[in-house]
């Protein structure tokens, strides 16, 4: 039987991150230009709208560089 390497949520996770990231603030992004939070109640609008600003946030700061993931695999190899 070959070896299997235990599947690593956290590593996984890690990989993707940004990949992920943009992708969500695309599609919150998208959501707001094509006024799609307007079927929500005012409460529910602020809510989205904090939540893309967030998005918006962590994208600029993964871009330069201010969010770093470590993995104890990374760790390890350094």
């Amino acid at each position: 039987m070959a070896d299997k390497k235990e599947f690593d949520l956290a590593n996984e996770r890690a990989k993707n991150f940004g990949i992920w990231l943009e992708e969500a603030y695309q599609t919150m992004l998208d959501f707001s230009l094509e006024n799609k939070f307007d079927c929500y109640s005012i409460e529910e609008r602020n809510q989205l709208e904090r939540v893309l600003e967030t998005l918006m946030d962590f994208c600029d700061m993964w871009e330069r560089g201010q969010i770093i993931l470590a993995s104890k695999e990374r760790e390890t190899i350094e």
